[in-house]
């Protein structure tokens, strides 16, 4: 039985981790979606530049690079980085000559992003296959019919932004078939949510976890006091929500500025990618620090629930009868915003390494370094042979 193989060039963190996740299932699903009477094998080679270079001809360069490297018959690179074609969210590529695609993660929005790149391969080895081999020759014409199956799972996984696929005008860049996300409006919103879901805001919560418990001890302390007690009773449900807005609020300008996180204008910045990468970095901090406060106030509820007894609440607030648990609720509440405040502050003492991996520039950086260290790695082993 003929063998074909190949090769997933995954960018180092989400990437790297969807691949490996998805390595035992591409065999079968490659031999039931596009020719089962071939043997096919499947692997893995993490590539920091695949995460780093922002134009398509840079990526296309490199995984033509690797496939021929490791005798791949075809090759797929999956990076984090957003891609854009004008002003259209690019979802993937394909180029006939070097054999070789690559998928931009973040195009496929939040959950569930596993199957959606699992499909994509899917979608993308299947053009390979056909095209390179002379079964399709044109965009929508003369496909096997699992190719054109392919792209309609591929259409149908997002309902409100499908997948078009168009030729790139001009050959502008090294992509024969592209893929691009519809309508632009839903494409660049499910992209920027896409991005926070890269920049997975979950890496940085352990780092919170000496944060937290500066909060939590302030609030405690504060518990004490009748003042915070009277005025959780006098507040108003809008008021408990300024306030706690204000509080994630200032809590995200003080970690971006406490740890440089906002990115500047640069020489080789792109202004347009600078500003997805900072909405981004908003983004994915607002969502860090909505599970900190979640995890503030449930600390606080069960705090609240032990150590504030109903009698003395009541007799201290100036309540009649017996106290309701929504008293409990909005104490609990107004603490956490006081505690979350308290808590921004004691962000700035987080390792910058920790928290600025969640920016794009620097995690570009990191692989440029990363890359520039394999290069001479590789020149060394050259002239040592």
């Amino acid at each position: 039985m003929k063998k074909l193989t190949v090769g997933i060039i995954p960018a180092p963190e989400l990437p790297e981790s969807i691949a490996y996740k998805l390595v035992d299932k591409l065999p079968d699903a490659f031999s039931s979606n596009i020719d089962k009477n071939l043997l096919w094998e499947v692997e893995i080679i993490r590539d920091p530049l695949t995460g780093a270079a922002e134009k398509v001809d840079e990526i296309i360069n490199r995984a033509a690079v690797l496939k021929q490297e490791h005798n791949w018959n075809y090759a797929v690179c999956l990076t984090d980085l957003p891609i854009f074609s004008g002003k259209d969210v690019v979802l993937g590529d394909v180029n006939d000559k070097e054999g070789v695609a690559q998928i931009s993660i973040p195009a496929f929005g939040i959950l569930p992003v596993g199957k959606r790149v699992e499909k994509a391969i899917i979608q993308m080895v299947s053009e390979l296959y056909y095209r390179v081999n002379g079964h399709g020759k044109a965009l929508n014409k003369d496909l096997d019919s699992a190719a054109i199956n392919n792209l309609r799972l591929l259409r149908s996984d997002s309902a409100f932004s499908p997948i078009r696929k168009i030729k790139p005008p001009d050959r502008i860049e090294k992509a024969d078939v592209r893929f691009i996300v519809v309508p632009r409006f839903n494409g660049r919103q499910r992209l920027l949510f896409g991005m926070a879901h890269a920049n997975r805001p979950w890496s940085i919560i352990p780092a919170f976890k000496r944060v937290v418990a500066i909060a939590f001890a302030t609030g405690a302390y504060g518990l004490v006091f009748p003042s915070l007690w009277k005025l959780s009773v006098a507040y108003g449900p809008t008021r408990f929500v300024v306030l706690m807005l204000a509080a994630m609020l200032g809590m995200i300008i003080w970690i971006i500025f406490a740890h440089n996180l906002w990115e500047k204008p640069t020489r080789k910045s792109h202004r347009k990618l600078r500003l997805l990468y900072n909405t981004a970095t908003v983004i994915t901090l607002g969502i860090a620090v909505l599970v900190y406060y979640t995890m503030l106030y449930i600390l606080f509820l069960i705090a609240v629930a032990f150590f504030v007894p109903p009698e003395v609440f009541t007799e201290t607030v100036g309540l009649e009868g017996e106290v309701s648990f929504k008293y409990y609720f909005q104490l609990t509440w107004l603490v956490t915003s006081v505690a979350t405040v308290v808590g921004a502050i004691g962000s700035g003492l987080e390792s910058d390494k920790v928290v600025r991996n969640i920016m794009y520039g620097y995690r570009q950086q990191q692989r440029y370094k990363e890359m520039e260290h394999y290069d001479d790695f590789l020149k060394d082993e050259e002239e040592y042979e």
